[in-house]
């Protein structure tokens, strides 16, 4: 089924998670999505099956997500994969394969392929993989230095981080007082999240930092293909997968693939082979369900279910994997979140009055 599988290759939830409540381009990112899947809740009756999917899309969309961190978490700290480059490379290099089925078994259409030169592809496209190897790469290596918790913790932060790359760009004109002011208070948040750390580790703070900022370029850049030129995110990703697992895999030859061939640790690879096919299968499994979600609901809902499956990941490590959050984090972490959903609330009413000053 070509929707199912397009589904898999073209999903970009950070960017819908940036965009105005009102937004119309939350379509075009979505919009490679031609076909929905068969499955069996169109059996039952509408108004069973309305409510059905809803239920199992968000379900799975708050399980798939933080069982993949879990999972990544467990190759390089508790098996002990410590090669995040070479882990990395595995990831997009899966995802790679299944938006070349896409295209070329799946028939997926790319409308602006005569676009796409020599030229266009390393100056346009290229930083966009390379942003997204690097984002991928600090992110991995975080979780040798960083709990879980104080990681999604962190993720909160990452909207202040956005709108400042994207004002500098110009992409997004200044933002309002109260919209600046939301901003402030998720730093301040942040700080006092961080002074509450117990495992706190600079190296670590600087890694994550740092794959936030790659994440929040790379969606700037994004905004520009969704807004400016037009690309549908499946022809974005059959380009930009290969970018950024040529420079994983640049990076993992030139500092990781000795180490692995002198330490024996390919040998992890081949005694925990389920764990790595389960890391792959579940980075598919993320990319269809973030898919389906951005489909049956709208930009309000998916910007608070990511908070609420953050806060779930936070607890679940506290409760079953002996994580610990002292009370200080908890109130930074509060004030994030009450930051943070104001800093949403003004960014729709403000793009909300700009509309209608327009009309």
């Amino acid at each position: 089924d070509p929707g199912m599988w397009e589904a898999a290759a073209c999903s970009d939830i950070e960017l819908i998670m940036m965009m105005p409540s009102d937004s119309k381009n939350k379509k075009d990112v979505a919009s490679c999505v031609d076909e929905t899947p068969f499955n069996f809740l169109d059996l039952l009756p509408q108004s069973i099956k309305k409510y059905s999917k809803m239920i199992i899309y968000i379900s799975l969309y708050i399980v798939a997500g933080p069982a993949l961190i879990m999972c990544n978490k467990h190759l390089v700290k508790d098996i002990g994969f410590k090669f995040p480059m070479t882990l990395s490379l595995w990831s997009q290099s899966v995802g790679a394969v299944i938006v070349w089925a896409t295209v070329h078994i799946a028939g997926a259409k790319m409308p602006n392929k005569d676009k796409v030169t020599w030229k266009f592809l390393l100056v346009q496209i290229f930083p966009i993989g390379a942003l997204m190897a690097f984002k991928m790469i600090l992110g991995m290596k975080a979780f040798l230095y960083l709990t879980v918790s104080f990681i999604q913790m962190f993720k909160a932060f990452a909207p202040a981080i956005t709108l400042f790359l994207l004002c500098m760009s110009g992409v997004e004109a200044t933002p309002s007082n109260r919209v600046i002011g939301t901003v402030l208070a998720m730093c301040f948040g942040m700080c006092v999240t961080a002074m509450g750390e117990i495992n706190f580790s600079v190296i670590g703070v600087t890694l994550i930092f740092l794959a936030q900022i790659s994440e929040a370029s790379r969606l700037v850049l994004m905004q520009n293909f969704v807004k400016k030129l037009k690309f549908k995110a499946i022809e974005l990703q059959y380009y930009r997968a290969p970018c950024a697992a040529v420079v994983l895999f640049c990076a993992a030859a030139s500092m990781e693939f000795e180490k692995i061939y002198e330490t024996g640790a390919y040998m992890r690879v081949y005694e925990n082979i389920h764990f790595f096919l389960l890391q792959a299968f579940l980075g598919f499994a993320v990319n269809i369900v973030n898919t389906l979600v951005i489909k049956i609901t709208n930009s309000v809902t998916l910007k608070v279910l990511a908070v609420v499956r953050n806060a779930c990941l936070v607890f679940i490590n506290m409760a079953f994997f002996g994580e610990v959050v002292t009370g200080r984090q908890f109130v930074g972490y509060g004030l994030l979140l009450v930051a943070f959903t104001l800093y949403q609330k003004f960014r729709r009413e403000d793009a909300a009055q700009k509309k209608h000053e327009k009309a």
